[in-house]
C-alpha cells in the first residue's frame, strides 16, 4: 500500500518502487515500509513545515529543524552530524528526487515542486528536490559543548544578528579546525534557515553552546584558554602575534552594527588585523575567517 493525502492506494505489485533514473539508489521507502504523496499546500504537515522555517519559538517547542537541499542533507546526516540529529522524522522528496545519501527518514513524502518549495520556505529558488525535518541538537549551556572534549580553540559570537554572517562564520571555523563555537546574549538563532543554508550543515558538526559571559568565564577558566576580541584599534596586537604561544585561546566577535559589548571590551585582550589599506573594518564573516586562519591551531 502506498498512502496518499487522499487515502491509502495499492501499488502494482510489479511496478517499480522508484524511477529508473534512481536505479542503484538505496529505494525511497520510510520505516513504516511505504511512501505518502501529498499534493496540497494547505496540508498539516507541509505547514508545520513552513512554521518550523518562520518561528524560532515553535522550532524550540518542537525540538526540531527543516534543512532544505539534497546536498546540505548528505553533509548533515552523512559527513559526521549524524549523530547529532538521527533520522528525519519527515523527509519531503521531489518525484523525480532519491533518498540522499546518508538519510534515514520515519516517514516519507513525494510531493510535487510547489509544495516542498512550501515546505521548505523557498518560494523563489529554481529547486528543491528534498526537505527533512530533523531533530534540534540541544545548544543550551556548557553541557552542550561535552562533545568538543578538550577546547583548545573557541570562537565566541557576541551578539551577531545576521545569520547569513554566523552561518559563515561557523562553517569557516569547522574547516580551519576550531573545538568549538559560543553563543553570547545576543546572538540570532543557528538554526535559522539562512544560517543553515551558510554553514553547509556545519551546524550540526561543530560543537555549538549558548552561554552566558559567566559560563563563558567557566570554559575559558577550565580550559586554559586566554580570551581575545577583535578590535581594530590602534593600540590593538596583531592577531598573528597574539596567537603565537598561547596554548589554548578564545577569539570573541562583536556585531557590525553594535560591535564588542561592553563585558568583552573590559574582560578580553585586543586583536587586530593588520590593514595596510585605507578601508576602516570589514564584514564581521570576512574579518572573522582572517582572524581564524591566523589563530588557528599550529599557527
Amino acid at each position: 500500500l502506498r498512502y496518499h493525502d487522499r487515502g491509502f492506494h495499492r501499488i502494482n505489485p510489479q511496478q517499480p518502487r522508484h524511477q529508473p533514473w534512481c536505479r542503484g539508489a538505496r529505494l525511497a521507502t520510510s520505516a513504516a515500509g511505504y511512501e505518502e504523496r501529498i499534493t496540497s499546500t494547505d496540508n498539516a504537515t507541509v505547514k508545520h513545515f513552513a512554521k518550523l522555517v518562520r518561528n524560532r519559538g515553535y522550532r524550540e517547542e518542537c525540538g526540531s529543524i527543516v534543512v532544505a537541499g539534497s546536498g546540505i542533507l548528505s553533509e548533515v546526516c552523512g559527513g559526521g552530524g549524524g549523530d547529532a540529529v538521527g533520522s528525519a522524522r519527515v523527509l519531503f522528496l521531489a518525484d523525480d528526487a532519491c533518498v540522499p545519501a546518508g538519510v534515514t527518514a520515519s516517514r516519507i513524502v513525494r510531493a510535487p515542486e510547489h509544495v516542498i518549495k512550501k515546505a521548505a520556505g523557498l518560494q523563489s529558488v529554481d529547486r528543491v528536490d528534498a526537505v527533512a525535518e530533523l531533530s534540534m541538537p540541544p545548544v543550551a549551556g556548557v553541557a552542550a559543548l561535552e562533545g568538543a572534549g578538550r577546547i583548545t580553540r573557541l570562537l565566541a559570537l557576541d551578539g551577531i544578528q545576521d545569520p547569513g554572517n554566523l552561518g559563515t562564520l561557523v562553517r569557516t571555523a569547522l574547516a580551519l579546525g576550531w573545538d568549538a563555537v559560543a553563543l553570547l546574549p545576543g546572538t540570532c538563532d543557528p538554526y535559522n534557515d539562512k544560517a543553515l543554508r551558510a554553514a553547509r550543515g556545519g551546524v550540526f558538526r561543530m560543537p555549538m553552546a549558548r552561554l552566558t559571559w559567566e559560563e563563558l568565564e567557566e570554559v575559558t577558566r577550565r580550559d586554559g584558554l586566554r580570551r581575545f576580541c577583535a578590535e581594530p584599534t590602534a593600540d590593538a596586537t596583531a592577531a598573528d602575534t597574539a596567537a603565537t604561544g598561547s596554548k589554548g585561546l578564545c577569539l570573541v566577535l562583536g556585531s557590525e552594527g553594535q560591535g564588542l559589548s561592553d563585558i568583552a571590551l573590559r574582560t578580553c585582550e585586543p586583536v587586530a588585523i593588520p590593514m595596510p589599506g585605507e578601508m576602516e573594518s570589514l564584514n564581521v564573516a570576512v574579518a572573522g575567517g582572517i582572524l581564524l586562519y591566523l589563530m588557528r591551531r599550529g599557527s
